[in-house]
């Protein structure tokens, strides 16, 4: 099972998260019986597994190396958050809260805006480098319903809830202070990432009803597209034309996070008026996040044999 794992472009993230899918789907309740079960086979432990992911790929980072990071894969982000601003703010002028083609601004705002760190983690795990994994904390960052709610506000001029920003970048700090304190706790700290990755696939895919994704059909197809279209031209020619890199962060990062269907939910929350909208929302950002996680592997994999970007051993 491992080798057929690690065959699969991100398959060691992607692999759990199906099957836990599946479960999420067709059996929902049956790991709902309370206690560590319940904490460990549903959305309940996701907070804590990403938390963790956060603290022990933070602990690899050192300070004295810190440049490298954030000159790559902190400009390719902030590149990002730029894309995600300019064109959320575009959409709600020309198309409004009802958006375009059955795309709600809530939908477009919430897929444009998300990343998924497992993935991205897997992904750079096969063909990034140790700066790449270092990097998954920042990731986290973009992770949150913090920063989608972020551009919404911004882009609707309303308030904004900074507290879920604050609390991911307490166990990153941790684990940057704790892993440059004692370099050998960091070492340590840091190998555990790979082993996480099947546990938080499996969290992340607890949260994805399967039938509901494939009900938003052809408009959860018009979403992907877009958020492919959005998401990765602009970062690629960035980060190969003029960063000089290889390209391989950009697949990384051009995937939809689980947590993004709960961000439509929880806007709703906030102004009942759109909740009809938001579960419309819900149903073409899972179906986003089954497709995303299926074609940014096979892209990623494709493309590092065309530019003969081995495969790193773990």
């Amino acid at each position: 099972m491992l080798k057929f794992m690690r065959k699969i472009p991100g398959g060691m993230l992607l692999i759990p998260m199906l099957i836990s899918a599946l479960f999420a789907t067709f059996l929902p309740d049956i790991f709902k019986i309370g206690g560590m079960t319940e904490a460990f086979f549903t959305t309940k432990g996701i907070n804590y597994i990403v938390a963790l992911v956060c603290f022990c790929s933070s602990a690899a980072l050192d300070l004295e190396k810190i440049k490298k990071v954030l000159k790559k894969q902190g400009s390719i982000l902030l590149v990002k958050v730029i894309l995600c601003f300019v064109f959320s703010i575009l959409f709600f002028r020309f198309f409004g809260m009802e958006g375009i083609w059955g795309i709600s601004a809530i939908a477009f705002t919430t897929t444009i805006c998300s990343i998924n760190p497992s993935l991205y983690l897997a992904l750079v795990s096969d063909y990034g480098s140790e700066s790449d994994e270092a990097a998954f904390g920042l990731t986290g960052l973009l992770c949150v319903p913090a920063f989608p709610m972020l551009v919404y506000s911004v882009s609707k001029a309303s308030n904004v809830d900074w507290m879920p920003v604050i609390s991911v970048l307490i166990p990153i700090s941790a684990g940057v202070i704790i892993g440059n304190l004692d370099k050998d706790l960091g070492k340590f700290f840091s190998a555990a990432v790979p082993i996480l990755n099947p546990f938080m696939g499996w969290a992340f895919g607890a949260g994805i009803n399967l039938i509901s994704a494939f009900q938003a059909g052809f408009k959860g197809i018009i979403l992907t597209v877009i958020f492919y279209v959005i998401c990765f031209p602009l970062i690629w020619l960035f980060e190969t034309r003029v960063l000089k890199e290889d390209g391989m962060t950009t697949f990384g990062i051009t995937s939809i996070a689980g947590l993004s269907v709960s961000v439509p939910t929880i806007m709703a929350a906030g102004n009942p008026n759109v909740t009809e909208m938001a579960e419309v929302a819900v149903a073409q950002i899972a179906f986003g996040v089954v497709l995303t996680s299926i074609i940014t592997p096979i892209l990623a994999k494709k493309y590092a044999k065309k530019r003969n970007i081995q495969k790193r051993e773990v």
